[in-house]
């Protein structure tokens, strides 16, 4: 799809990454050092600093409303004339009423998440970019950490940038989420190239997009690496451009400050470090994992690692038949629900059929409802969704 932007003046604006909370405005492109410390006395201490302030960042913000096809103080400034807007705003209103508002609406009156299970953060590994799915089904949570093997990348400098390199920087940015909101899901090939590109070159674009539509605007981004002892060191210049940690600052629509976190990293047992990586999702503490169009990645011997640590450190795991396989779940010390129905799977992965899982879907006893009024998953393909919510007995 050909998207135009007509009359677009320059973006001012360079790339930025810094280990302050609330820069203002003329702080933008000053050098700044880098910080460490662990995660959980990083949140901590924002909840402290922060919990009574609304501040939002006007670059990031009008760079991610542009994004996402929005009015915002930089475009009136500019008096930028666009189709884009109107055609982002009619795919995403008919992506929100098909498939986001159906989750939104069933999770709020299944109550999925009881109190006794409400925690603040969602983990979310083999997400990519897909941080809209996460925040339907958990929007109360506060830390998001989605994990990938596609880079965070970085915001170019848009100066640099003529005005058909922005037109094709956003048409890129919007294609690259077209086959996301049709069928549900990120394709591993189509990201391995869609989010590899000139300025397109990671994952921060499609998520600023998506944190623009859900109605959020951005405090900040900074990158990060990981160091040892899960101790997260923030970055800045060109070692910034190219860590591996991405670490979103936003505000909600209500006010409300969160974190969204995306890391790449192989999540396979070859991964030396591996460990390292678990024990910093482990110091937000309690956690819930969202397994979606997985690639059955779980199922295998050389995801042996990341299986046993979901399975040992979620308090609660919502995943459709792709995430880990149902006879993890059946030692007792699961309380497992299954919505939805489950007879067969796409072609590219009939190896990775469950028998136990087609017996349970058959079972009235052991089915807590057919009835599953979104699409979710590979299955769509086969005429049939089905969801797996799965509490940790306490």
């Amino acid at each position: 799809m050909k998207l135009t932007y007509k009359g677009i003046g320059v973006l001012v604006g360079l790339f930025i990454v810094s280990c302050g909370s609330s820069m203002n405005e003329k702080d933008h492109g000053k050098k700044v050092g880098n910080s460490e410390m662990k995660t959980s006395e990083k949140v901590a201490k924002t909840k402290d600093e922060q919990k009574d302030s609304i501040y939002i960042d006007s670059f990031f913000t009008d760079i991610a409303l542009t994004i996402g096809g929005f009015e915002n103080n930089f475009a009136k400034k500019r008096k930028l004339v666009s189709t884009y807007p109107t055609t982002v705003s009619a795919q995403f209103s008919s992506f929100t009423k098909s498939k986001m508002l159906p989750i939104s609406n069933w999770v709020k009156e299944k109550k999925m998440i009881p109190d006794n299970y409400a925690c603040n953060t969602l983990f979310y590994p083999f997400a990519g970019a897909d941080f809209v799915y996460a925040d339907a089904f958990f929007s109360d949570v506060k830390n998001y950490i989605l994990v990938g093997l596609e880079k965070p990348g970085y915001l170019p400098n848009y100066d640099h940038l003529s005005n058909s390199d922005i037109q094709n920087y956003l048409n890129q940015i919007f294609n690259s989420l077209d086959i996301s909101m049709a069928s549900g899901f990120f394709k591993t090939k189509s990201m391995a190239v869609q989010f590899n590109q000139k300025t397109v070159n990671g994952t921060l674009h499609s998520l600023l997009f998506y944190l623009a539509r859900r109605g959020n605007k951005i405090r900040n981004i900074r990158h990060f690496i990981l160091k040892e002892n899960a101790v997260i060191k923030y970055t800045s210049g060109t070692e910034g451009m190219y860590s591996p940690g991405l670490d979103i600052e936003f505000l909600t629509a209500d006010n409300k400050v969160k974190h969204l976190f995306y890391y790449n990293t192989d999540l396979s047992d070859s991964n030396s470090k591996i460990d390292n990586f678990f024990n910093w999702v482990s110091s937000f503490g309690e956690h819930h994992t969202m397994l979606k169009a997985a690639s059955y990645l779980n199922s295998r011997d050389y995801f042996s690692k990341t299986r046993k640590y979901i399975l040992k450190s979620s308090s609660m795991v919502v995943q459709d038949d792709s995430g880990i396989p149902y006879k993890y779940f059946i030692d007792g010390t699961w309380d497992v629900k299954l919505y939805g129905g489950y007879k067969k799977v796409i072609p590219l992965f009939s190896s990775r059929i469950q028998p136990d899982l087609v017996r349970a879907y058959s079972d009235t006893s052991k089915l807590t409802s057919k009835n599953l009024p979104f699409r979710i998953g590979y299955n769509v393909a086969v005429g049939a969704t089905n969801l797996q919510v799965i509490y940790k007995k306490k």
